[in-house]
C-alpha cells in the first residue's frame, strides 16, 4: 500500500499522507513504515478516521501493547475499557471535562516534563502511538527531541566518557518533580519499580547511537547521586536545545508515532477550563531481544 513521506524538520520528524491506518496492512506496508520511522523517529500519519480498535490493530504491527499505568491507580476510575489505552485528556470517567482538583489531572502534569515513554519499566517502551480525537482551538502542541542529532552534536571526548554508564529511571522520581502531582500509592509502588537501562543506546534499526534520557532518570550507576544529577540534567539541557526540538501542531485525524529509543517528547499547556482535549494513547514494549543485546 502506497504512501507519501515528507521530512518536517531538517534532521527528523516524517510526516505520511495517503495511508488509511483503519484497514488491514500488508507486511510490505508495515516493513515501509518501519523503515521510515527507524529514519525519522517520529511519523505523523495524516488524516486518520479510526476507532480504538483501529489503533490497537496498528499498534500491534510493531510489537506487543503494554497496559497502561493507569490501570495500577485502583481507586482511580478509568472512562477507557481496554487496558492497554491510556487516556490523554482532560475528561473524567463520565465525559466532563474535569476540575483542578481531579487528581488524573494532576497526574497529568508531568506529561509536561521531558520524557520518553515507559523508560522506567522493564521491558521500556518501543514505539508510542497518539492519536487525536478532539483538539483544543490553542495551545495543546507536543514538542519531539531528537535524541540522536543531540549525541552526534557532543565532542567525541565526551561521548567517550558516556557510553558505558547506566542510569537508574524512576517513576516515583518525575512523580515528585511537579507539585501537586500524588505520588505513588502502594499499589504502582509495587507493580512499577525503578529499573536501570544504558544511558547511551545504539539504535537497532538504524543502527545510531542516541542519549536515552527522560524526567524518569534519576541517578547514574557506579556516580555518587550529586554527581549523577548534575550530569543528567547537563544532557537534559543539551538535547532539549531549540535545534534538535520539533513542535507538532496537531490537527484534526492525526495519529503520530514515535520510537522512545531515539526520541523525547512533552506535552505542551492549554487553557484546560475553556477546552477540551481528548487524544488516545498506545505502546508497544521492546522485545527482549533487543534489549539482551543493549
Amino acid at each position: 500500500m502506497p504512501f507519501q513521506l515528507k521530512q518536517l524538520h531538517k534532521t527528523f520528524f516524517g510526516e505520511i499522507t495517503g495511508l488509511d491506518l483503519g484497514q488491514p496492512l500488508d507486511e510490505a506496508t508495515v516493513a515501509a513504515v518501519t523503515a521510515a520511522i527507524d529514519r525519522h523517529g517520529v511519523l505523523v500519519f495524516r488524516d486518520q478516521n479510526i476507532g480504538d480498535g483501529d489503533q490497537l490493530r496498528f499498534s500491534n504491527y510493531f510489537g506487543q501493547t503494554q497496559r497502561s499505568i493507569t490501570v495500577h491507580r485502583e481507586e482511580q476510575a478509568r472512562r477507557l475499557g481496554q487496558e492497554e489505552l491510556s487516556d490523554i485528556s482532560n475528561l473524567d470517567e463520565h465525559g466532563f471535562r474535569m476540575d483542578r482538583t481531579n487528581p488524573r489531572r494532576l497526574y497529568q502534569l508531568t506529561t509536561m516534563l521531558w520524557h520518553t515513554d515507559s523508560s522506567f519499566r522493564n521491558p521500556v517502551g518501543k514505539y508510542t502511538f497518539l492519536c487525536a480525537k478532539r483538539l483544543p482551538a490553542e495551545g495543546g502542541n507536543t514538542e519531539f527531541a531528537d535524541m540522536c542529532a543531540a549525541w552526534d552534536a557532543l565532542p567525541a571526548e565526551r561521548q567517550r566518557t558516556l557510553r558505558d554508564l547506566q542510569v537508574r529511571h524512576s517513576l516515583a522520581y518525575s512523580r515528585g518533580l511537579v507539585e501537586g502531582s500524588p505520588p505513588l500509592d502502594e499499589t504502582e509502588r509495587r507493580n512499577l519499580p525503578p529499573s536501570v537501562h544504558p544511558l547511551v543506546r545504539v539504535h537497532p534499526g538504524s543502527k545510531r547511537p542516541a542519549l536515552y534520557l527522560a524526567s524518569h532518570a534519576e541517578s547514574v550507576e557506579g556516580l555518587s547521586y550529586e554527581e549523577g544529577r548534575k550530569l543528567i540534567d547537563e544532557l537534559m539541557a543539551h538535547a532539549t536545545r531549540p535545534e534538535f526540538v520539533h513542535a507538532h501542531v496537531w490537527r484534526a485525524g492525526d495519529l503520530v508515532m514515535w520510537d522512545n529509543r531515539s526520541t523525547m517528547h512533552r506535552a505542551m499547556p492549554f487553557d484546560e477550563d475553556r477546552y477540551v482535549r481528548e487524544l488516545r494513547r498506545t505502546t508497544v514494549a521492546e522485545s527482549a531481544d533487543v534489549l539482551q543485546a543493549a
